[in-house]
């Protein structure tokens, strides 16, 4: 399966990447108690591990076995899967404008002073290069 044939990411599936890109390296085990930490309704081992078979038949994860544990580590970087997910949202939504998607996340935002100042301040770095 090529890169491009790596299907997208379900909200329940980007739910266990952003664990595994969190800790580098998870078990079963810790996506489960990470996942429940935060949920009333449980969910159960076995969905879970489906879920992570799944995204490792997909190209998402990798594991490499140690005695009976499975350890998982992400194949495509998190920085690229918010790039592509952005870009998607750009291209989709705001018919690639990348002023239309700022705008947007202005007016839907609570951007606070320190916000605001770390913005001015990557466009003045974007805008030097």
């Amino acid at each position: 399966m090529s890169k491009k044939d790596i299907p997208n990411l379900s909200p329940a599936n980007f739910e266990i990447m952003k664990i595994v890109w969190e800790k580098g390296e998870a078990t079963i085990n810790d996506v489960v108690e990470a996942i429940n930490a935060k949920r009333v309704d449980k969910l159960r081992r076995t969905t879970i591990q489906v879920q992570m078979n799944r995204l490792e038949e997909y190209g998402w994860l990798k594991h490499r076995k140690e005695g009976r544990t499975f350890y998982y580590t992400a194949v495509i970087e998190k920085q690229k899967t918010r790039r592509d997910i952005v870009m998607d949202i750009k291209e989709r939504v705001f018919s690639g404008s990348p002023t239309e998607l700022v705008k947007c996340l202005f007016d839907s935002s609570d951007l606070k002073p320190e916000d605001i100042k770390e913005l001015r301040q990557l466009l003045d770095k974007y805008d030097k290069e």
